[in-house]
């Protein structure tokens, strides 16, 4: 999740220069450039996405199956899914790179997003993102209904694997709070695109001040670990307290 984060504000930091440098010189940027912008997105987008399913399927095993967690859940496991996550992400974000791309935006079934995107690889996008996030909700709704009726099994549960008491709780409190900001951020702009699929005649231009709200998704979310997670506040507070009595 954080790793996803890092890749939206490297793009972010790119496509202002990159854009701000074109602007000042009075060109077009290469085509190249404007296919690099979505998918450097839809790489963030599918990386976050899954990265909080497996996020919140590692939290709702935990609180409903607290008793199997270190069975089934090792780092080995953890690492597999790291990796099928940024392979599946890197994929499916590279395919218009690979050939999956309009030679003009002009052609039918194309749209002008990315210097001409096929529809169908947007439509697939757009499921691709909003899949994991249906599964997300469903989760969460398992995790909050045993938290609900089951409050002291699941103490057992955290006792038995040494966690802190609330710890699974707060837990998936945060990941809740990720994911609504998740589809905050993101849903004005896939309805955006979705409507760049459908129109068919009189469409405007993507507003492209829906990549902010996608931006601020990102930028969010460190705030976030910093509020909910006493673990980093207090590593935060060491580094700059720190700093300041070595200084």
């Amino acid at each position: 999740m954080a790793a996803s984060d890092i890749v939206a504000g490297m793009n972010f930091l790119f496509t202002s220069l990159t854009v701000f440098f074109y602007a000042t010189a009075g060109v077009n940027p290469p085509m190249a450039l404007n296919r690099f912008l979505p998918t450097s997105i839809v790489l963030s987008a599918l990386s976050s996405a899954y990265s909080l399913l497996a996020l919140t399927a590692e939290r709702y095993w935990f609180i409903v199956h607290g008793l199997t967690y270190e069975d089934k859940i090792t780092n080995d496991r953890c690492k597999v899914a790291i990796i099928v996550v940024w392979m599946l992400s890197s994929i499916l974000a590279l395919l218009p790179v690979f050939g999956w791309s309009c030679t003009f935006p002009s052609q039918v079934g194309c749209s002008q997003y990315g210097g001409g995107t096929p529809q169908s690889y947007l439509v697939l996008i757009l499921f691709l993102i909003f899949i994991p996030m249906a599964a997300i909700m469903f989760f969460n709704l398992g995790v909050f209904r045993c938290l609900w009726r089951q409050v002291s099994d699941i103490r057992r549960q955290e006792a038995a694997v040494q966690a802190q008491p609330s710890t699974s709780r707060k837990s998936a409190v945060t990941i809740l709070i990720i994911t609504i900001v998740f589809l905050v951020s993101w849903l004005p702009y896939s309805a955006t695109v979705a409507n760049e699929v459908v129109c068919k005649e009189d469409c405007n231009n993507m507003d492209q001040s829906m990549i902010g709200l996608v931006i601020l998704n990102s930028a969010i979310n460190p705030i976030i670990y910093g509020f909910r997670l006493e673990e980093i506040r207090r590593n935060v507070k060491r580094l700059f307290v720190g700093n300041a009595v070595y200084a």
